[in-house]
């Protein structure tokens, strides 16, 4: 994927928010966290037997038996079932991976309140925050690289993103160039940075958002993935 232009809902954040500011932004935006949507395997399951393709093999096979014709009815029931049980497994196989994924982002962060550093649980992180970002570190968040005005270099770190885009190689981040996605990992350098994006805001808060849903498919997925990234 090309690199994009980030437009950042907040200004780089050098002086961190109080512990009012984040509590008054956290009832604002909610917990930095993905909520929960189990389907049982049974609903799903009972799901793929329903819909334009299934209803039309279900009157063939009423025909059939009804005309005595147990072979074929035996065989387009067979097949029912079948393609029910591929549905189910695809289906399942990827809230799995969904489930994998929101087990991954479960981290500690380093935000600035208060005017000092805190060890914080990533779910109470809030937009506008002003975070840490280090080697070997998860992104909690979405974040863009602050901006250090006067600094001899500037600001970057190498970030990790196979397990949202598929990238096998790491990613530099700049100010303004990109955005830090929850879900990657900081793999070389350290900066600070300022959260834009929390919970089903973030990219990868949306995409496993459709790939909670039932019905959406890969082409959506694959559509948000582009847009947003």
């Amino acid at each position: 994927m090309g690199e994009e232009t980030v437009e950042p809902q907040y200004p780089d954040n050098h002086d961190g928010l109080s512990s009012a500011e984040a509590a008054a932004r956290l009832q604002q935006f909610g917990r930095n966290e993905l909520p929960e949507k189990t389907t049982p395997g049974w609903v799903i399951f009972l799901k793929c037997l329903w819909g334009p393709m299934p209803i039309a093999l279900w009157i063939a096979i009423i025909i059939e038996f009804a005309l005595q014709n147990w072979p074929d009815g035996g065989i387009l029931t067979a097949i029912q079932f079948g393609n029910a049980t591929i549905g189910w497994y695809e289906t399942t196989k990827a809230g799995d991976a969904v489930a994998a994924l929101k087990q991954s982002l479960k981290p500690r962060a380093t935000v600035y309140r208060d005017g000092q550093w805190q060890d914080v649980d990533a779910a109470i992180v809030v937009p506008g925050d002003k975070v840490k970002l280090a080697s070997g570190s998860a992104c909690p968040a979405d974040c863009t690289v602050n901006d250090e005005p006067g600094a001899a270099v500037v600001p970057q770190i190498d970030v990790d993103e196979a397990a949202l885009t598929g990238e096998s190689l790491p990613v530099t981040m700049t100010p303004k160039t990109h955005m830090a996605k929850m879900g990657s990992t900081v793999v070389r350098g350290e900066v600070d940075g300022t959260v834009q994006y929390t919970g089903t805001q973030t990219v990868f808060g949306k995409t496993a958002l459709l790939l909670q849903a039932v019905e959406a498919d890969l082409g959506n997925i694959h559509y948000v993935l582009v847009k947003v990234m």
